[in-house]
């Protein structure tokens, strides 16, 4: 029998800000709880691409309040799925395996900058076949809290750590903008590098 897989401990963020997104998710009830309608098809596709053998594995990593990972367990893509974000209790738990498909969907750009390398490298080693990063790259006013970068920035940063498989821009809806969204981001689907190959950052 194979030994489980041994994951380098790494920080990803600091106490003040583990705190603040603590307090965050306390005061405001849909903090944590995009519904990434957008993403759908992406999903399906690599869930699909994943593995021949058997309905792949999901990881939802900064899940927020879960509600996205309750849908992804729904559509019965995956044979299981599990949420990691320290900032909620109920999914602060560190994963202990790797999963087929890794999720990072609005954390990238809600991380501190000294941190956001850490995580994606965190991400990767949980990567089995395709991470999905999603990741604002515009600012406006309602979004001054956030650190968004260009999508080429994006790319580079996250191709240090794994191998970029797509890049798509996604522009916000009318109805998006009413709502609140952001007005575009960047969707990279990325690959694990060979063992041995990830540069160090």
């Amino acid at each position: 029998m194979a030994a489980p897989p041994s994951f380098r401990p790494i920080r990803t963020y600091s106490e003040s800000w583990l705190d603040r997104h603590r307090q965050t998710h306390a005061r405001h009830a849909v903090f944590g709880t995009h519904r990434h309608p957008y993403l759908r098809d992406t999903i399906r596709r690599l869930a699909e691409a994943a593995t021949a053998a058997e309905r792949p594995s999901l990881l939802d990593y900064g899940c927020g309040k879960g509600v996205f990972l309750r849908e992804m367990v729904q559509s019965r893509l995956f044979r299981y799925a599990r949420g990691y974000d320290p900032a909620v209790d109920a999914y602060k738990s560190r994963p202990a395996q790797t999963y087929d498909l890794v999720l990072c969907l609005d954390v990238l750009d809600q991380v501190e900058d000294e941190f956001v390398e850490a995580v994606i490298s965190d991400v990767a080693q949980f990567s089995a076949r395709f991470a999905v990063f999603d990741v604002i790259t515009v600012q406006t006013p309602a979004l001054a809290h956030l650190n968004p970068r260009s999508a080429p920035t994006w790319q580079q940063i996250v191709s240090r750590h794994m191998r970029v498989a797509d890049v798509t821009i996604y522009a916000a809806s009318a109805a998006e903008l009413a709502q609140g969204a952001c007005p575009e981001r960047v969707i990279i689907v990325a690959e694990p590098l060979s063992s041995g190959t990830e540069e160090q950052s």
